[in-house]
């Protein structure tokens, strides 16, 4: 930071989202933070892929440091919306934040994780 009042990127941007096309599949690559704030952010980011003709969809979670409800309810339903059209959606590399609250609601026995 040069000047005074300059704010770190982290906290212009509580979610970072880097999109990235491998044939049929759309992989997005989460940083920072799933909250209520930043949950519409991912939300509207599957929605494009889904649109797209995509039917596959990962979500790297790896850098993800804090996750809450919203969160896991655009996680379900992105789920959901994959099954119904047949394709697949991976949770690649939890964070062991996430891990741990997809392990205490048991979404872990239901989703397929890789990493």
């Amino acid at each position: 930071m040069d000047r005074v009042g300059d704010v770190p990127a982290e906290l212009e941007d509580p979610l970072i989202i880097e999109t990235h096309v491998e044939g049929s599949t759309t992989v997005l690559v989460l940083r920072g933070e799933l909250d209520p704030h930043t949950a519409p952010q991912l939300r509207d980011e599957a929605d494009r892929a889904f649109a797209s003709g995509r039917v596959d969809l990962v979500l790297d979670l790896a850098e993800l440091n804090f996750i809450d409800s919203s969160g896991l309810r655009v996680i379900i339903s992105s789920h959901k919306t994959a099954s119904e059209r047949g394709g697949r959606f991976v949770l690649r590399s939890p964070s062991q934040t996430a891990r741990r609250l997809l392990d205490i609601t048991g979404l872990l026995d239901h989703i397929e994780t890789s990493g």
